[in-house]
Formats: structure tokens, sequence, C-alpha cells
């Protein structure tokens, strides 16, 4: 993965893919290399460098230096910490079960969506099992999943979104009081959400630019081969199908496929249409950075009363709270924390400092509930890209 740096922020053990410059403007005998001393930085600071593209997947990231310095210690503070508070927010206790459950659930999706191109049908039978992990996971405490759906890359989206969307479905519905029965099938309903795309054409489906109207015409008929291969499904619930059929409808009508206004769509539906937005707008793509989920939250309160029903909106900002599990945010310590867990208080989560910005430095981990502090509380909120952070 390519990243561009400040000739500030070069390490030993960077890997340059790119000095910007032309070969004569710097002293190296080639444009690719890995640093080995921080004679060769002092080199690219004084060639007046200003820009540096490195590859990280070759070398080390921003901050990862100092990060293994301070492993071991680190290490061990994590493990004290897990257990002192496992009992506390039972994120920390959940991690594991979440990541088993959205590994499988992304393995299903990518093997479902071959079969389904190639006419074969989709089997409830095979399906169940993944949604029973997913929901036991969010039963038991939906940030573990809520967090882990902000690692997404642009390349896997079809997938990946499919897997989020259910995640999301069902804490939604869990936030809302729905039975287990009802979070499990919208969670199916999630999954499947995007089957019909298997039948738009591939030079549409992943365009990087902007559709032309015809091109979105053939994009929006995804919605009703959904709906077409999904019937074909023995032993469907309707609740599921809506959630695949209805989630590009809008409340006051104007939406896809059917046109259907207000009560005409049914609950599950008007919560899909709340979900797959929120979704879209955070995730990256290749033709643009995905939105903060602060920034995706605003856009759906503007869209409240037209595009989704308003009451449901409030109901999802609940859920997921302002700042969701897994965003990056800033205290007004000056350290930069990931949230761990979103409770009562939606503007106080659980989060877990990791960044001294002041000093640019890695701090001992530490986890807090700012709903138990007096004085500490979120300055702002965050972008890990901003900040040359991985969001893993």
């Amino acid at each position: 993965m390519l990243k561009k740096v400040t000739a500030n922020e070069l390490r030993i053990g960077m890997y340059i893919n790119d000095l910007s410059c032309g070969w004569l403007d710097h002293p190296f005998t080639l444009n690719k290399f890995k640093i080995k001393s921080k004679k060769e930085i002092q080199k690219i600071r004084s060639a007046n460098v200003k820009i540096i593209e490195i590859d990280i997947e070759k070398g080390v990231d921003v901050f990862v230096e100092k990060r293994k310095v301070e492993n071991v210690s680190l290490r061990k503070a994590v493990n004290k910490l897990s257990h002192k508070t496992a009992g506390k927010s039972g994120v920390k206790a959940e991690i594991g079960a979440a990541k088993v459950a959205f590994s499988e659930a992304e393995t299903y999706i990518t093997g479902m969506m071959v079969s389904a191109k190639m006419g074969k049908h989709v089997q409830l039978e095979e399906v169940n099992p993944v949604i029973n992990k997913l929901s036991a996971s969010i039963l038991r405490n939906q940030n573990a999943l809520l967090g882990l759906s902000r690692i997404r890359s642009m390349d896997k989206y079809t997938f990946e979104h499919s897997v989020s969307f259910s995640v999301l479905m069902m804490s939604f519905a869990k936030s809302m009081g729905k039975s287990e029965a009802f979070i499990r099938l919208v969670g199916i309903g999630g999954l499947l959400h995007d089957i019909g795309k298997t039948k738009t054409p591939d030079h549409i489906l992943n365009k990087p630019g902007k559709l032309t109207p015809e091109e979105f015409l053939i994009m929006k008929d995804h919605v009703v081969q959904s709906r077409l291969i999904l019937e074909k499904t023995e032993g469907l619930d309707q609740i599921s199908m809506d959630v695949a059929a209805m989630h590009h409808e809008k409340f006051d009508g104007n939406g896809y496929p059917r046109g259907l206004k207000g009560d005409q769509i049914s609950l599950s539906g008007q919560m899909s249409a709340v979900v797959d937005v929120y979704d879209a707008l955070t995730a990256d793509r290749c033709y643009h950075k995905g939105k903060e989920p602060a920034d995706a939250l605003k856009f759906l309160l503007k869209g409240a009363g037209a595009h989704f029903n308003p009451e449901l909106v409030q109901l999802f900002i609940q859920s997921v709270g302002i700042y969701p599990a897994g965003s990056l945010v800033l205290l007004n310590n000056d350290c930069l924390a990931r949230v761990i867990e979103v409770k009562e208080d939606i503007l106080k989560p659980v989060v877990e400092i990791f960044l001294n910005t002041k000093k640019r430095s890695y701090v001992s981990r530490e986890m807090i509930d700012l709903n138990e502090q007096s004085t500490l509380k979120i300055q702002s909120a965050e972008s890990y890209e901003k900040w040359n952070i991985a969001t893993t």
C-alpha cells in the first residue's frame, strides 16, 4: 500500500517508492530503496524533497518504529487491561469470536456471489450457521463486530459491504428491542441484499467514475435481480426479502424500484434504507474516500423525512452512537483514542488512548469510560488517514 509522507516523517526502515522529484534532483542512485540510516534521511531532507511516497507493505509505516520498541511492554499492559475491563465492557472478551464470525461471513458471501453468478440458488441451510455466529456476537456485545466493520478495503467492497450491512442491521434491531428471531432475519436479508449485483456487468459495477444515466438504469436493476434470485430460496422469510427488495426505496416515494412511500415500505425495508446509505458513505471506494461516521450521520439527518423515516434515523444514531465503535477521536488531553464501546450516553463512549498528539509518540494503552470522567471529554472526531494510522 502506497502512502504520501513528509520528509520530517521519514523513519529508518521505511521503503521509498518514489522521491517525487527528478533523478538528478536527489543524491541517490535509485528512486526506490529502503532507508537504512539517519544519514540517508538527512540526505533526503537536505535535497529539499517535500513529499515522499512510501510502500508500507515493504517497509515500516509512520510511528511503527516507536511501536516496535514499546511492543513488549504494550502487550503486557493490554493483557492486564483486558482482564480488568473484560467484565466491565465485554468488548475485549468478545473480539475473538467477532473476528471469526466476520471472517466466516465474508468467506460465505464471496462463495455465494460466485455461485449466484453461475445460476445456483441460495440455500438457507448454508446461510443460517453464518448468521447464527454473527447474531450471537451481536447479542453478547455488538460493539466488537461494529468495530470490525470499520476495517474495509476498497477492492473487496461488495463482499465487505454485505457483511457490514448485516452487522449494522442486527445491531440496529437489537437496540430497538426487537426479538432474536427478527434480529436474525434482518441479518440474513443484509447478507443477501446485494446478490442481484451478480447480474450487473462488471464494467458498470466496478466503474471508477460517475455512471451515465443509461448505466445507472442498469445498476438500479440489481434490486429487481436480488428479488428474483431470492424468490427461489426456499424458506426465506418476508422480513429478509424486504431488506433486499426495499433498501433503495425512499420514505417520500422517490426511491426505486417500485417508488413505495411511507408505510408502504415495511419496517425492515425502512431500516435497510438507513443502513445501506450509512455503510456506503463510510466505506472507501475506488472513486471516493469514505466519510467519517459523524459526517455520515449528519447526512442521514439531512435526509430525514425525505429519504428516510425520521424516527428511524434517530434510533439508528442511538444504535451506533455519534462516535461509533472503531472510530477515531481526539480527547481534550491531546490524546488520540479509538472508540471501543458505545453505552447509554452516546457522547461518552468507552475509548482506548494510544497516542499523544503533542509529542507525536505512542503512550501506554489505557481504557477509559468517559461516562465516569468529570473533565476528560471528546474534542473532535478524527480521520485515520489524517494521522497516518491504519484502521487494523
